[in-house]
């Protein structure tokens, strides 16, 4: 489970999609902790700079999630592990309505983070709007995450052998860079 591509990284996938959440898990922590003072403060509290600095950092661990993680998982992964158990597509179809339920919960915290950068709410109800969606995010993620590592990673562990694995490490190593490529295009 250690093979390495000629840059040196994984390429086995199991390990990319577990780096990538515990990654995630420490986004949600950061956010749970700001949701947590912002909901104790109450009516007053209200956003420092540092609190917009890890908003902004959130944002885009979130874009990342939106735009790498899930794709990776979706095209490559999910229906690969789909096949190793019976009726898998069946049973693993709820992981891709999770998804999407993800990318709204992803998409309304992201329009929170514009409306705030572009005053065009009251704090009060930038806050509110930010504890209310935040929850929905790291409850979401986590309980998503969870299930993840603890049955779908197992079931692919013990059911894929070490050249499959590499291949699907391989792709979505490719298909990353083909994305971030896309999203961030380098510009002279």
């Amino acid at each position: 489970m250690s093979e390495t591509n000629n840059s040196g990284t994984y390429t086995n996938p199991i390990r990319q999609l577990l780096d990538e959440h515990a990654a995630f898990r420490i986004s949600c922590n950061d956010l749970l902790g700001f949701l947590e003072r912002l909901e104790k403060e109450g009516y007053l509290a209200s956003i420092t700079t540092s609190d917009y600095a890890m908003m902004l950092k959130t944002r885009e661990n979130i874009r990342e999630h939106l735009n790498v993680h899930l794709i990776k998982e979706e095209e490559i992964f999910f229906p690969r592990l789909e096949k190793l158990v019976p009726q898998g597509r069946i049973k693993f179809l709820y992981l891709n309505y999770d998804h999407e339920y993800l990318r709204i919960y992803f998409e309304d915290f992201c329009t929170i983070v514009s409306d705030y950068e572009n005053d065009r709410v009251p704090m009060h109800v930038t806050v509110r709007k930010l504890i209310e969606t935040g929850k929905l995010i790291v409850h979401n993620l986590l309980q998503h995450i969870l299930a993840e590592d603890t049955v779908y990673f197992e079931v692919a562990e013990s059911g894929f052998s070490e050249t499959e694995l590499n291949e699907m490490g391989k792709e979505m190593k490719q298909l990353e860079a083909r994305l971030k490529e896309e999203h961030h295009p380098i510009s002279y």
